[in-house]
């Protein structure tokens, strides 16, 4: 029943949850990806453990969640960690605490795995799971607590009401707020290198968003490399000239101007 065709396999090892782990070679400086990679594998053959086949969903998905988060131990955390770390699928992995993006991710491959029809998405400003149980129906799973609530879409409602209740996201939209999360953190961490890594990937899955190349153009900044910056600011400018960041960014260019005169 659990058996994994290679066809099967290839898609697996596709899931956004590899796909981050590889962005994490990029700014990790001790990162084994084979061993996360065990360990997720480890993790499904356990799930598969809790699952009966006389068990209703209700009953295999509650087996589940009551491994994943008091067996094994996933949970979010209130301690100090850098939210760098928290988002990262490998440190989750290892330390089994982690951000909704990172044990989403986890969660949503066991899951998937094991045959539930789930999905990641943003509900309320925040990343749950969905187990679609019927057509409209299912549970909403907070990934860092395990809790669940049932969601029924209304009959009353407009077709395209289930997209304006959820930000539906799918493998290169995960991806992506992963990427996000990661630059967000690393700023606020002012760790503008690692940051820029991000950036960088971001403006090749969003076709050059202005926005990621006005927020390169700050890292730029931010490493002393002030030309460049510039440059990104302008185009910035000139692509989104209503923005209401567009005074601060043209006094960003004039100091970058006095700077590059004074070197000169």
């Amino acid at each position: 029943m659990f058996d994994i065709s290679e066809e099967e396999y290839t898609s697996t090892v596709e899931a956004p949850v590899f796909t981050c782990l590889n962005h994490e070679s990029s700014w990790l400086s001790k990162f084994d990806y084979f061993a996360c990679k065990d360990k997720l594998s480890e993790l499904v053959l356990l799930a598969v453990k809790t699952q009966k086949a006389e068990y209703t969903v209700e009953q295999n998905l509650n087996s589940l969640l009551d491994s994943f988060f008091t067996d094994w131990a996933f949970s979010g955390t209130s301690q100090k960690v850098p939210m760098s770390l928290l988002n990262s699928v490998a440190y989750t992995l290892h330390y089994r605490t982690g951000s909704t993006i990172s044990l989403g991710m986890i969660l949503t491959y066991v899951m998937e795995q094991l045959g539930f029809d789930v999905e990641m998405l943003v509900f309320e400003n925040d990343i749950q799971v969905l187990l679609e149980v019927s057509q409209g129906e299912g549970y909403l799973i907070d990934p860092c607590s395990g809790s669940q609530r049932w969601y029924i879409k209304p009959e009353n409602d407009a077709e395209n009401s289930l997209d304006n209740a959820f930000q539906q996201l799918f493998e290169e939209d995960v991806e992506k707020l992963f990427l996000a999360h990661q630059k967000w953190a690393f700023i606020s961490e002012k760790r503008y290198g690692e940051a820029f890594k991000c950036v960088e990937k971001l403006m090749v899955l969003t076709d050059d968003d202005p926005y990621e190349l006005r927020d390169r153009g700050y890292l730029l900044q931010n490493l002393n490399c002030d030309e460049l910056a510039k440059k990104d600011f302008e185009k910035f400018i000139e692509e989104c000239p209503d923005d209401p960041s567009i005074e601060l960014l043209q006094n960003q260019i004039e100091e970058m101007d006095k700077h590059l005169r004074t070197i000169h």
